[in-house]
């Protein structure tokens, strides 16, 4: 029986060089990270082989700056849905005691000992983030990947984007990129880019080939990308289009003012 308890690591990383085997641009070279890390591995049932698993690992800013503090916020209160701990590490915990409490709840209602689908009950949840290299000059640009399986069909897996000012900490949105006067061209750009990308003539056609748009409109969302001159919109899963369509994503010429 395998039975793998709480893991928690936390990895100063030297100054100019991301954790791990990421590397990063120069802009990123200035930037100080640790990674904090979690592991649960237990069985599904007492006496069982088969398990799940709760994995995160995240980097965060080694410093005690805005930046910092902004970053810990959000991976806190919007990625591990565990606002007013202290820490990351802290919040992981909180986390994942949550889930495997809901977890065991679960699991101990449907399991039994001869089950023939007992690999439906190997639950997963993980949570992977880190900077990207490429993004715009002055901004830090994040990334989280949550992938996870909780029984039936298929499993679940999302991607979200967030751009901090570096200089303020500020989390940015849609808002402070897009100019309100703008919306509408960045909609129709956004429109054109994706019957190109995928040769339908207009919307109709790409919405009878792909799905897009059949769960809902196009829109402005707070999932980017900022880079030089481009900025990449990300619509998750049933967000836009049915699950089958898998994650949407458009990029288009960055509006020339901000």
């Amino acid at each position: 029986m395998r039975v793998r308890h709480l893991f928690l690591i936390s990895l100063a990383a030297a100054v100019g060089a991301c954790t791990g085997c990421r590397d990063s641009k120069t802009e990123q070279a200035e930037l100080s990270w640790d990674s904090a890390s979690l592991c649960i591995e237990e069985p599904i049932a007492p006496g069982e082989t088969l398990c799940y698993q709760i994995k995160y690992e995240l980097d965060t800013l080694a410093d005690g700056s805005e930046l910092a503090r902004s970053l810990s916020a959000v991976l806190r209160d919007s990625v591990l849905c565990a606002p007013g701990y202290g820490s990351v590490l802290e919040a992981m915990v909180a986390s994942a005691d949550s889930i495997k409490a809901e977890w065991n709840a679960e699991l101990a209602e449907a399991y039994e000992p001869e089950l023939e689908w007992k690999e439906m009950l190997q639950f997963y949840y993980t949570i992977d983030g880190y900077p990207l290299e490429e993004s715009q000059e002055g901004v830090l640009t994040y990334q989280t990947t949550t992938d996870c399986y909780l029984g039936g069909a298929h499993g679940s897996y999302v991607v979200h984007y967030y751009n901090f000012d570096k200089k303020s900490g500020k989390l940015l949105g849609i808002e402070d990129v897009i100019p309100a006067e703008k919306e509408m061209l960045v909609l129709m750009a956004m429109e054109e880019q994706l019957c190109a990308d995928w040769d339908a003539k207009d919307l109709e056609d790409l919405q009878e080939q792909t799905g897009i748009t059949s769960l809902g409109e196009l829109y402005l969302t707070n999932n980017f990308c900022l880079r030089n001159d481009s900025i990449e919109f990300l619509f998750n899963q049933y967000e836009i289009a049915p699950y089958a369509a898998g994650l949407i994503s458009v990029t288009i010429p960055l509006p020339a003012s901000r």
